[in-house]
């Protein structure tokens, strides 16, 4: 649970990937799930196995960790009008 109350659930999983040319690639990751709203949300993100443990779990951890999904959803209106208005006054 994180500290807003949501509820997101970390999933370690792994598979095998066939690629074009025939060859097999075991591939391991974590993903992020929640359920915001009437649906069900993930991010997912995952390195060959071989790279997973050594070099690439803490930073795809760290990604999935940050994953926040919102029902009611985000309103950036105010904001992406004074951005522009601060744009455009910088181009006079």
């Amino acid at each position: 649970m994180t500290s807003d109350g949501a509820n997101y659930v970390i999933v370690d999983f792994k598979y095998t990937l066939l690629t074009g040319a025939g060859f097999e690639v075991e591939r391991k990751g974590v993903a992020s799930v929640t359920s915001a709203g009437d649906g069900v949300q993930l991010l997912w993100a995952a390195s060959i196995a071989a790279r997973y443990k050594n070099k690439t779990e803490n930073q795809l951890r760290s990604i999935v960790n940050s994953f926040r999904c919102y029902a009611d959803g985000l309103n950036f209106s105010k904001d992406l009008q004074t951005y522009a208005e601060d744009s455009i006054g910088s181009l006079k």
